[in-house]
């Protein structure tokens, strides 16, 4: 599958939405899609790569990239830093390729109120609050106490879904994948 070019496609929910098995799916079906790699300070997940996933690094070094101007936006959610890279992000849109965004609500938030890109921006969220905390649990990689946490933003930022273009329930992941796909399609 090839989209249209030059698009930011933001794809944003609560953290156990789904949002990163969705952006793994749609980078290996469409074929000049690009993944925009986030710069974190958190620790990294035993399934993740550095550079890959995320580019992880220390406080110090986030901080001194915020000072030279090399993040479209940067927020901070759940205690640590998150930020995402402009020029990889310039370079792909140059090259007519369009930059598929995992990212948290907040950082969303940031890009779709700034004037430098087009985006499309897709916010992904459970049928319940229930089965949101069933795959926090399931994911096996967070205390009790963070899973709350997150449960608690999650409602905060089932709020803010109405300032996205398109809100998709991932319920059945194939048919969610499915709508998201025939979103960009429709570019």
């Amino acid at each position: 599958m090839i989209i249209k070019g030059g698009y930011l496609i933001i794809v944003s929910g609560p953290s156990g939405s789904g949002k990163s098995t969705i952006t793994k799916s749609l980078l290996e079906q469409v074929k000049n899609l690009d993944f925009s790699i986030s710069c974190t300070t958190r620790q990294k997940r035993t399934n993740e790569l550095d550079g890959e996933d995320y580019k992880f690094v220390t406080k110090d070094i986030f901080q001194q990239m915020i000072q030279e101007n090399q993040f479209l936006e940067h927020e901070t959610v759940h205690n640590e830093l998150y930020g995402t890279p402009i020029n990889p992000i310039k370079e792909s849109v140059e090259f007519g390729h369009s930059v598929l965004l995992d990212i948290d609500v907040k950082g969303a938030s940031s890009i779709m109120n700034t004037n430098h890109f087009d985006c499309c921006s897709i916010f992904i969220k459970t049928p319940s609050i229930e089965i949101l905390k069933e795959r926090l649990f399931a994911r096996n990689d967070l205390s009790t106490d963070k899973i709350e946490s997150r449960v608690e933003e999650a409602r905060n930022e089932l709020k803010k879904s109405t300032y996205f273009d398109h809100l998709v329930i991932n319920d059945s992941l194939d048919e969610t994948i499915s709508e998201v796909k025939r979103i960009l399609a429709a570019l």
